[in-house]
Protein backbone atom coordinates (compact mmCIF):
# COMPACT_ATOMS: atom_id res chain seq x y z
CA UNK A 1 0.00 0.00 0.00
CA UNK A 2 1.36 3.40 -0.95
CA UNK A 3 0.21 6.44 0.88
CA UNK A 4 0.48 9.96 -1.01
CA UNK A 5 -0.63 13.29 0.23
CA UNK A 6 -2.39 15.42 -2.19
CA UNK A 7 -2.88 18.75 -1.60
CA UNK A 8 -5.98 20.44 -3.36
CA UNK A 9 -6.41 23.97 -3.67
CA UNK A 10 -9.31 26.21 -4.09
CA UNK A 11 -10.45 27.43 -7.68
CA UNK A 12 -9.73 31.18 -7.15
CA UNK A 13 -12.94 32.09 -9.15
CA UNK A 14 -15.09 29.58 -6.87
CA UNK A 15 -17.46 31.56 -4.33
CA UNK A 16 -17.95 29.71 -0.83
CA UNK A 17 -20.26 29.89 1.47
CA UNK A 18 -18.03 30.01 4.40
CA UNK A 19 -15.46 32.63 5.45
CA UNK A 20 -12.52 32.22 5.02
CA UNK A 21 -9.78 30.85 8.56
CA UNK A 22 -7.59 33.66 7.95
CA UNK A 23 -9.24 37.06 8.39
CA UNK A 24 -6.35 38.98 8.26
CA UNK A 25 -6.23 41.11 4.83
CA UNK A 26 -2.62 42.34 6.03
CA UNK A 27 -0.77 38.70 5.15
CA UNK A 28 1.45 38.61 2.02
CA UNK A 29 0.85 35.42 -0.56
CA UNK A 30 4.65 34.79 0.79
CA UNK A 31 3.30 34.34 4.21
CA UNK A 32 0.58 32.06 3.53
CA UNK A 33 2.74 30.07 1.01
CA UNK A 34 5.08 29.53 3.87
CA UNK A 35 2.04 28.86 6.56
CA UNK A 36 0.97 26.21 4.38
CA UNK A 37 4.14 24.76 3.46
CA UNK A 38 4.60 24.59 7.69
CA UNK A 39 1.42 23.08 7.84
CA UNK A 40 2.26 20.54 5.27
CA UNK A 41 5.26 19.94 7.10
CA UNK A 42 3.84 19.13 10.17
CA UNK A 43 1.58 16.71 8.45
CA UNK A 44 5.10 14.95 7.28
CA UNK A 45 6.08 14.84 10.50
CA UNK A 46 3.56 13.79 12.30
CA UNK A 47 3.12 10.78 9.87
CA UNK A 48 6.84 9.94 9.79
CA UNK A 49 6.41 9.74 13.95
CA UNK A 50 3.31 7.53 13.74
CA UNK A 51 5.50 5.51 11.15
CA UNK A 52 8.29 5.03 13.29
CA UNK A 53 5.94 4.45 16.58
CA UNK A 54 4.30 1.59 13.89
CA UNK A 55 7.41 0.08 12.96
CA UNK A 56 8.84 -0.23 16.91
CA UNK A 57 5.51 -1.97 17.92
CA UNK A 58 5.47 -4.44 14.73
CA UNK A 59 9.20 -5.32 15.65
CA UNK A 60 8.69 -5.96 19.19
CA UNK A 61 5.89 -8.20 18.44
CA UNK A 62 7.73 -9.79 16.31
CA UNK A 63 10.67 -10.24 19.07
CA UNK A 64 8.28 -11.16 21.28
CA UNK A 65 6.99 -14.00 19.05
CA UNK A 66 10.41 -15.21 18.46
CA UNK A 67 11.28 -15.27 22.14
CA UNK A 68 8.16 -17.29 22.96
CA UNK A 69 9.26 -19.58 20.34
CA UNK A 70 12.47 -20.04 21.80
CA UNK A 71 10.97 -20.35 25.37
CA UNK A 72 9.26 -23.42 24.75
CA UNK A 73 12.30 -25.08 22.71
CA UNK A 74 14.14 -24.15 25.77
CA UNK A 75 11.45 -25.86 28.13
CA UNK A 76 11.33 -28.81 25.55
CA UNK A 77 15.03 -29.49 25.63
CA UNK A 78 15.12 -29.35 29.55
CA UNK A 79 12.66 -31.14 30.22
CA UNK A 80 13.90 -33.81 27.25
CA UNK A 81 17.14 -33.87 28.08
Amino acid sequence: MQSRIRIIKRSEGGTTNSLPADQSGDRTDHQRERDTANTVKSWVAEWEARNRLVQAAAFSLLRSLENRGENSTRRFAVVKG
